[in-house]
Order: structure tokens, then sequence, then C-alpha cells
């Protein structure tokens, strides 16, 4: 019974939440290291899709998906083996493919006019969030939504992600 009530009050992973690490760089987005999916799937999901953002995912074994509520159960099956998910304000085009979103994100990791607005990048072992420094009020509220709280986090430099920067992601599509 004090078990149930603590989770309800804390959450059913609270003991094993871990901290949110925010990667800076001096110009273009930044990178928000969180269990996104891993608490909540559902959740996070539906908060998303109610968001005036349009989500698109790509997985393993999966091309271009919108994520619509016809297709969540596939994007949630396709969470846990990796994905990456891009998000736009408005409409995402009917077709969505590795070459326009590797030069959207291209774009976006120069601060250039592009449709996109936030990324995510789901590995077995590491969940990114990758938003522009000054977010638009939809990623700002879909963020409030999910309880970041983005003056909580641990702060370091964009260049420590490596190969799990956005760039990296935009260089492999397409990629065999």
């Amino acid at each position: 019974m004090t078990v149930t009530i603590l989770q309800r009050l804390f959450g059913a992973r609270a003991g094993r939440r871990r901290s949110v690490v925010c990667y800076l760089r001096e110009n273009g987005p930044i990178a928000y290291e969180l269990d996104i999916f891993t608490a909540e799937p559902r959740e996070r999901a539906d908060a998303m899709m109610d968001s005036e953002l349009s989500w698109a995912w790509k997985g393993t074994t999966r091309d271009w998906t919108h994520l619509t509520r016809i297709s969540l159960s596939a994007f949630l099956a396709d969470v846990p083996q990796g994905i990456l998910l891009i998000a736009t304000e408005g409409e995402l085009p009917t077709e969505v493919d590795d070459q326009m979103v590797a030069e959207w994100i291209r774009k976006f990791c120069r601060l250039q006019p592009v449709p996109l607005t936030a990324a995510v990048r789901i590995a077995p072992d590491r969940q990114l969030l990758f938003v522009q420094q000054h977010g638009s009020d939809p990623v700002n509220q879909l963020l409030d939504e999910w309880g970041l709280d983005k003056g909580a986090a641990e702060r370091k430099s964009y260049a420590r992600l490596g190969e799990h920067s956005l760039e990296s992601a935009a260089a492999k599509l397409g990629q065999p």
C-alpha cells in the first residue's frame, strides 16, 4: 500500500529517474538527454500528438511514417530498437524521405529557415531531444507538458555528443 502511494506521488520510476543533461553550444540547436519514452511512452506520445507539432519517425526497420493515432502502436513498438523522430509546425509533407530530412537537419543546425522545429534521437542506451536554444511556443509548451525543467539540467558541451549529435544523424541518413 505504501509503495503504491509513493508511486502515485512520485511516479513508478522516481527512484530510478535520471537527471536531465543539456548539451549547449554557442550557436545552433541544443540537446537534452533525458528519459523521454522510458517511463511513460504512451503519455509522452499522446502529448506530442496533442501539441501543435506534426511528427514523423524512422525506425531501424521502418521507413518514414507520420505519427498519428493509427500509427501509435507501431511507433511505440519501434522506440526500444531506436528511432529518429522529427517535428514541424504545421503539416508535414505527405512523402518524407531521408534526403529531405537530412537537408532539414543541416539547415536547422545552421539556424537557417526550415520546417523542422525539433528532433529526437532514440538509441537503446540514450535518448536525445534537439531543439533550438530559443524554441518556438509549441515546442516550449510540449517541453512543459513533459515536465522538463530546463533550469535544473546539468550543462555539458555539445561537442561531447560526438557521434550522437544531430549532425551525425543527418550524415547517417540514406547510408546502407
